[in-house]
């Protein structure tokens, strides 16, 4: 027995439609448009598309990782353990010990 989806219209409640995302201002948007929908869409936004150029995603989705050394990383380490805190021998150091370790030590990377 085969199970089938049907993704309906956001708008007008038809069937076999899919999935669009875009962006208007730092805000981006999915709906689920039929073919013929998107079209439109697409016909709608086609003069300002014309004469605009192509962005990634707003900056504040953008992940920010501190730039250390790997000798800073074992310090920042060691220094954790020292002061009890739990983390994973490997992988990303976690933001509050980075953040204790950094207001111990007077270092400030928001630049």
């Amino acid at each position: 027995m085969a199970i089938r989806s049907v993704v309906e219209s956001d708008l007008s409640g038809k069937p076999d439609a899919a999935t669009v995302t875009f962006g208007l201002g730092d805000t981006w948007y999915e709906v689920d448009l039929t073919p013929e929908e998107q079209k439109g869409l697409e016909d709608a936004l086609k003069s300002y598309v014309k004469v605009s150029r192509k962005a990634g995603k707003p900056a504040s989705k953008k992940r920010v990782v501190p730039e250390t050394t790997p000798e800073e990383r074992d310090r920042i380490r060691a220094w954790g353990k020292e002061k009890g805190y739990e983390f994973a021998e490997r992988g990303r150091i976690p933001k509050t010990l980075q953040k204790a370790y950094d207001e111990a030590h007077g270092i400030d990377r928001s630049k």
